[in-house]
């Protein structure tokens, strides 16, 4: 069965805000990891059709938000703290 709309607009939904996750990344390496991975598995992940797996990638999609918006935070705040930075 295809996805509904509102499974669509979800994943849409999803998709964009694990983008802006990314720009918030203290490192321009770590932003562009994060677009990449999301990119490649949401694109492979474009044919499924089959309800259960499609909610099952967008729990992850989900979980990995989650995950980057903590991740961006706690890196960002680390790379801040004077700390850290060293006189090397």
């Amino acid at each position: 069965m295809a996805p509904t709309g509102a499974t669509r607009a979800r994943a849409l939904s999803l998709y964009r805000q694990l983008l802006r996750g990314a720009e918030k990344m203290p490192t321009p390496n770590r932003r562009d990891f994060i677009k990449k991975k999301t990119q490649v598995e949401f694109r492979s992940a474009v044919a499924v059709t089959d309800e259960e797996e499609i909610e099952f990638h967008l729990r992850l999609a989900d979980t990995s938000l989650d995950t980057v918006l903590v991740q961006a935070d706690h890196l960002t705040k680390l790379f801040r703290d004077p700390r850290v930075q060293g006189d090397a």
